[in-house]
């Protein structure tokens, strides 16, 4: 297992924990691939009943690493092309639906940031626990067409899901993503993995092949309604997303200036 994820069980609950914390646990390849296994792993092993996912340091995840250095989705596919691109946005959130098929619960428990791909992993969650005053986040800069606000419009509504996705660094409240339906419960901050806990130890009363019925069943449900193929379809909006000039703009911007700067361009209005 890799040093940037912890695992721990508790009882019949399995703890995964992003463990980034001086990069607010941005998820890099390394991240993923060791966050995949752990899943896939306690996905398999009958001694434990629920997975709670959380993030060390304050913060669960502010989505892909996107640093120079940090293994990420920099090029968004203009030196491998748009198949290439659309491929690599497809196997991420195949990972994501992974955590929607394993056959067990699994509570994201939210602290601070949660933002780009750690939201649809939080969508993937079959519950999800938030700290009142978490920041669940859209990218800060209009790069992409179709990750966030599809999946998320399950949860939140069309009207909602519009706005985050029309408004580049849009975002939520803990407080509001509950209120919304985005989140099961909103909390005091810092509490997020203690009641993620205590409701995990709850669910776990209930015998394992019980609870893997119950969670095929509702999956089924929404599965029926599209709810895969939205998720899955988003890699083909962001691969086109990622051709269109605006994008390619805002990547050269990206480039030239500085995320920071870009970033900063964007609030003041004066665009790229």
């Amino acid at each position: 297992m890799s040093e940037n994820l912890l695992t721990e069980v508790r009882g019949s609950v399995a703890h995964v924990i992003f463990n980034r914390p001086e990069k607010l646990n941005a998820l890099s390849f390394g991240l993923l691939e060791a966050f995949e296994q752990a899943i896939a792993d306690f996905g398999a092993d009958d001694s434990v009943s629920v997975i709670v996912i959380s993030g060390a340091g304050g913060n669960f995840s502010v989505g892909y690493d996107v640093s120079p250095s940090g293994e990420g989705y920099t090029d968004l596919g203009a030196e491998s092309g748009i198949w290439s691109d659309w491929e690599s946005l497809r196997q991420s959130n195949q990972r994501w639906l992974k955590v929607w098929d394993t056959p067990k619960p699994v509570i994201s428990a939210i602290e601070g940031h949660c933002m780009g791909g750690a939201t649809q992993l939080s969508v993937c969650s079959d519950i999800t626990i938030v700290s009142s005053t978490a920041r669940i986040g859209w990218p800060s800069v209009p790069l992409g067409g179709g990750l966030l606000s599809p999946p998320s419009a399950w949860l939140i509504g069309p009207k909602k899901a519009k706005e985050l996705s029309f408004i580049a660094g849009s975002g939520m409240s803990g407080e509001e993503a509950a209120r919304r339906g985005w989140a099961n419960e909103a909390v005091a901050e810092g509490t997020a993995v203690d009641c993620a806990q205590e409701l995990a130890a709850r669910i776990a009363q209930t015998p394992l092949d019980l609870l893997r019925l119950k969670k095929m069943a509702l999956n089924r449900q929404y599965d029926l309604q599209g709810f895969r193929e939205t998720f899955l379809m988003g890699a083909e909006w962001d691969a086109i997303a990622h051709t269109a000039l605006g994008a390619q703009r805002t990547v050269a911007s990206v480039h030239e200036r500085g995320l920071k700067e870009t970033i900063r361009r964007f609030k003041s209005g004066e665009g790229v």
